[in-house]
């Protein structure tokens, strides 16, 4: 805004006032959505503050009073214009600076944030239109348009996002008129600010999944986006150096108590054989004691024995800060819910399941009931059910539905809701291989982990897996931190 309001100053002949908001800061604070009763039509209520260098401010009530007069009534004319309201405006000295960053933000780290918005098909927009969203950043008006019928880039961006949606989601990360890979910090800050101001985005789940995607890519550069303020209940978030002395909690060294449960199923009574289960847990269990975890193993666990392991695992879980659960085998989901497959099951029709499987909500229950801060739930448990001619599934059935992760937890799946995962042809299967390649990777997030795994099975099985997860952490989590 400070940008916007110093040109208008200029624009109406006010260079006095022009030349002194040129030095001070100006944010605006979202405070509430008013409605108009008669129409759909929405104003945000902002609040506005002004950030003034202190060579400045102990002379603002004695030799600027006619600028400070201008400039609020400019302010309040540039907000209305932009469908704003001014609440209040509030001179305040200026301490810090957000637009004197020292740290570069490099392509490699912009091309990660937007492969992961991408990847993880999160509006960069929010609950705003995307040129509604874009014009409070840029002057759309005074950008082409690349359709001749437009001579504008709101409107051609209206026509093509809102009108026909015949835009891929991710174009403005490739736009040369906004040029989010080459554009000063300062602007690609204030795109990734509005992502998560209350303005574009309100739950918080999905402000603290951009957050932490944010963070955790613009560490290497010295930057980090941080709760500057809350309004009516709602955190504005700033950004900001991280100087050498700052202690984020990502870096103190927290010794966690970590437990694994880990079940393959190879030999099926009534399925047939399945191959790498068995190499699947074998590797699987070594490879989480090799990183802290004290692991319980189950083979070819039958109903009882599953149903038992699973319990054992929620008693010993409420000891520990960290549970996982790894399942390799058949699953199958009925009426929107996910079952892990005995090997003694004999599935005849669909209303045995309940009967003879084990509800993947039973260890979810488990997991809320520890209150553990970090749960992991991996199950390479997609492959085609072996029941399925005989009850005349359809084959929008097959796989396992999405679940919605429980706070402070994660769920990874071997491949996309609703779709079936190879057993593989090595020594492990395809998913279960990828992650025990990357699992010691060290300093790599949960997060960055499984995108790596899902990266490489989407390249061997040539797009025809692509492994998923659901996810509420809040915070990250590392296999292997040093």
């Amino acid at each position: 805004m400070q940008k916007e309001l110093y040109k208008w100053l200029k624009d109406v002949g006010e260079q006095d006032s022009a030349r002194l908001i040129s030095e001070c800061s100006v944010d605006l604070l979202y405070v509430d959505t008013l409605f108009e009763m008669s129409s759909d039509r929405m104003t945000d209520l902002m609040d506005a503050q002004i950030g003034v260098p202190g060579r400045y401010y102990l002379k603002l009530q004695t030799e600027f009073q006619k600028e400070i007069k201008v400039i609020e009534t400019q302010l309040m004319e540039i907000a209305i214009a932009m469908g704003m309201h001014i609440r209040g405006i509030s001179w305040n000295p200026k301490i810090d600076n957000n637009n004197e960053l020292q740290m570069k933000i490099s392509i490699i780290v912009r091309q990660a944030i937007f492969d992961e918005l991408t990847l993880n098909k999160i509006s960069w927009a929010g609950r705003l239109e995307e040129p509604d969203f874009l014009n409070r950043i840029f002057d759309l008006s005074k950008i082409q348009s690349y359709d001749s019928r437009y001579d504008n880039a709101y409107d051609d961006i209206h026509k093509h996002r809102i009108m026909n949606y015949d835009w891929e989601d991710d174009w403005i990360f490739t736009d040369r008129r906004f040029n989010l890979l080459h554009c000063d910090e300062e602007t690609l800050l204030k795109f990734l600010s509005l992502t998560i101001n209350p303005v574009s985005r309100t739950d918080e789940e999905g402000v603290n999944q951009l957050i932490e995607i944010y963070n955790r890519n613009l560490s290497a550069g010295g930057i980090e986006f941080y709760e500057k303020s809350k309004i009516a209940g709602k955190s504005i978030y700033g950004y900001r150096e991280i100087t050498s002395g700052q202690t984020t909690n990502e870096n103190k060294e927290i010794k966690q108590r970590k437990i694994a449960l880990v079940v393959g199923c190879s030999d099926y009574e009534f399925a047939g054989h399945l191959e790498n289960p068995l190499n699947d847990v074998k590797s699987v269990k070594e490879s989480l004691e090799s990183l802290g975890f004290d692991v319980m193993y189950a083979e070819n666990p039958n109903l009882k024995e599953l149903k038992i392991g699973i319990d054992d695992f929620g008693t010993e879980l409420e000891k520990y800060d960290v549970g996982l659960f790894y399942f390799a085998g058949h699953g199958v989901q009925v009426k929107g819910l996910n079952y892990l497959i005995p090997v003694d099951a004999n599935l005849k029709n669909e209303r045995t399941v309940e009967y003879d499987c084990v509800q993947v909500d039973r260890i979810l229950s488990h997991m809320e009931s520890a209150k553990t801060s970090v749960n992991l739930i991996i199950l390479d448990a997609c492959r085609n059910n072996p029941f399925e001619r005989n009850w005349g599934r359809e084959l929008g059935q097959r796989g396992f539905a999405v679940m919605d992760a429980p706070k402070g937890s994660l769920i990874a799946y071997s491949t996309s809701p609703g779709k079936t995962a190879s057993d593989g042809e090595g020594k492990n299967g395809l998913y279960t291989g990828e992650l025990i390649s990357e699992i010691k990777s060290v300093n790599v997030t949960i997060t960055q982990l499984f995108q790596k795994v899902r990266k490489s099975v989407m390249e061997k099985s040539k797009d025809e897996q692509v492994p998923w997860e659901s996810t509420s952490l809040t915070a990250d989590f590392y296999f292997n931190r040093k």
